[in-house]
């Protein structure tokens, strides 16, 4: 079908899109056409407006006076959609909102994939029907599989298969929110079969990304939010990472520069020998002062469980951990704070941070006692306390009284990190610590990762970001199967040299 001008009627054209809210203008007079068939990337710096922007193309907002909504050539009422309106745009947020007690057959029958929430159950029959269903997006996953205990590609691939249903219920629109944010590379590439599997049957996909990468190699076209402005739509093939960096950011952003390499034979700060635990086998490293030694693998592989490890947050069995001379056989986060180490978590809502508690309440629950005074907290000490370390992470706006939910990714990755940074650890152990944060947050997180090094401290970044690992390390130890199996260094650590390493069973270290 097509209009007067001969160009295809797109799945959804949106036309001055403005939302404001006391005292903020999140979006203002925003155009954006996804053409029918295409993956459309949404890309921008945390509070840019895409959370907006999705929110008001699904009903959670209703937008300012004065917007124009198409869906599939038929003119629509965005924030008074029906229902039948809803029903051809499908969302899957960060989240992915699965069940994880449940198996894959139940949670897509709670959706309503399959059959009737109130039909007679036939086990048989609609487990032959979903595995029919998922062997349409080519997905090989047992339909009586627990969803917890899938792989992370998995679970993305079900949350999708679930908002979808089927691809002939007449979808136009599949909006997918970080849906690489806890994938590694490998698990990133599966994803995208599958994705490039729904959009051949003639859905399209709005795919919101932080991974400027990944967005380059999905999608068609590329549209630009700054300031709740549009900026630009970029066609894919014609981009390259540096020009969409300056056009998100609205200036070319410095990469952090390389650590100096430490000199001397300075004793290691941290220790690690012979570590055995679930999913992690004789595992040693060694890192030195003014050292940062990345570990990487594919998820899954070995690395993450190291990181939890060191951070007393997953026990060891056998294998001991040594923190400036002093040696441990069992940690707990309390034994590790005390003997020097601080650690910044992957899980930021779940382990980093309590979403409904202040800055200043998150910042100083590690060590509340440092602002007592006469048997109660001096309140202006510890403001000062505060501010000091927002400051030195550079969140903005650096207030104290902010709650973590009212915060950025990329602020709220920066609190994380100062909360680590105010115990004065001789060792950081920081993991994924630019996940889910935009290109600005996360190019001034590795510059302060940096910094911290030329200053002394041993720095172990467990990362699935092969680029973050190349701009920051001195080492990189690679993991497969719960084990250590390659050390590159210096020169040997590019982006395509890790990837290999992670993937190949005989890559040589």
């Amino acid at each position: 079908m097509t209009v007067g001008t001969q160009q295809p009627v797109a799945a959804v054209r949106i036309e001055g899109l403005s939302k404001t809210f006391p005292g903020q203008k999140a979006l203002s007079d925003v155009s954006i056409e996804i053409r029918r068939g295409e993956i459309h990337a949404l890309v921008g710096q945390n509070g840019c407006g895409k959370s907006t922007l999705i929110k008001s193309l699904s009903g959670f907002h209703k937008p300012d006076d004065g917007v124009r909504a198409w869906l599939g050539g038929d003119a629509v009422e965005l924030g008074s959609l029906t229902d039948e309106q809803l029903e051809r745009m499908r969302f899957v947020h960060q989240d992915l909102a699965l069940v994880p007690t449940l198996t894959v057959q139940e949670n897509l029958h709670l959706a309503g994939v399959g059959r009737g929430v109130l039909a007679p159950v036939d086990q048989r029959g609609e487990r032959a029907a979903v595995r029919e269903l998922l062997q349409t997006f080519d997905l090989e996953i047992d339909p009586k599989a627990v969803v917890g205990e899938l792989p992370p590609f998995e679970k993305a691939a079900v949350a999708i298969v679930r908002a979808l249903g089927s691809v002939d219920d007449g979808v136009l629109l599949l909006v997918l929110d970080e849906p690489t944010a806890s994938l590694g590379a490998t698990e990133s590439e599966q994803l995208f079969k599958t994705l490039r599997r729904i959009n051949e049957t003639g859905v399209s996909i709005l795919y919101v990304s932080h991974f400027l990468n990944e967005v380059l190699e999905i999608a068609d076209r590329i549209s630009v939010l700054r300031d709740g402005k549009n900026v630009c739509v970029l066609e894919a093939a014609e981009t390259t990472e540096q020009e969409l960096i300056s056009r998100i950011v609205g200036s070319d952003v410095a990469q952090a520069a390389p650590p100096t390499p430490p000199t001397g034979d300075d004793a290691p700060l941290l220790q690690v020998d012979g570590l055995h635990c679930v999913g992690l086998a004789d595992a040693s490293l060694s890192v030195k002062p003014g050292e940062v030694v990345g570990l990487t693998g594919l998820q899954g592989s070995g690395y993450e469980r190291m990181a939890e490890c060191l951070a007393g947050a997953f026990p060891f069995d056998v294998g001991t951990v040594t923190v400036r001379g002093t040696t441990f056989r069992k940690l707990d986060p309390a034994t590790a704070v005390a003997a020097g180490m601080a650690a910044m978590p992957a899980d930021r809502r779940g382990l980093g941070l309590i979403p409904t508690f202040t800055i200043t309440e998150n910042l100083t629950l590690p060590d509340v006692k440092r602002n007592f005074s006469r048997g109660r907290i001096d309140r202006r000490a510890e403001d000062r306390d505060v501010r000091h370390w927002l400051d030195v992470c550079g969140v903005v706006p650096p207030d104290p009284s902010k709650r973590i939910d009212e915060l950025s990714g990329g602020n709220a990755q920066k609190v994380m990190l100062a909360k680590a940074l105010r115990l004065n650890p001789d060792v950081l152990v920081l993991a994924e610590p630019t996940q889910a944060v935009d290109v600005g947050a996360a190019a001034s997180i590795r510059r302060l990762i940096t910094q911290l090094a030329e200053r002394g401290h041993a720095i172990v970044v467990a990362s699935s970001d092969p680029e973050e690992l190349e701009e920051l390390c001195h080492r990189v130890l690679v993991t497969r199967n719960g084990r250590f199996v390659s050390e590159l260094r210096g020169e040997e650590i590019t982006e395509d040299r890790i990837v290999f390493e992670c993937q190949f069973e005989g890559a040589e270290g």
